[in-house]
């Protein structure tokens, strides 16, 4: 994958997983740093935290093929800050 690819899907899964941290997690967020999983899983994982506080860091994945969100490891701060949807 070329580095204007990769660019290219970082651009694009960033406003993903800032939308999912804000409704599931109710944070505004900042990425610091990226990487691809590839060829193993197809995803980008994001590394950052929250606004106005450079200790709370997570890392989310975020498929590239379906911009999906994988998975989200984070410090308990950020997890226990977790919505549960609406039934």
């Amino acid at each position: 994958m070329s580095k204007s690819q990769k660019k290219s899907i970082y651009n694009k899964a960033v406003p993903i997983a800032q939308q999912y941290m804000k409704d599931n997690y109710n944070a505004d967020v900042m990425f610091s740093d990226y990487e691809f999983l590839d060829p193993m899983n197809s995803e980008i994982v994001l590394y950052g935290h929250m606004v106005g506080d450079e200790n709370d860091t997570f890392s989310i994945g975020v498929s590239h093929k379906t911009f999906r969100i994988n998975n989200l490891i984070g410090s308990s701060k950020i997890m226990d800050r977790y919505v549960k949807p609406d039934k």
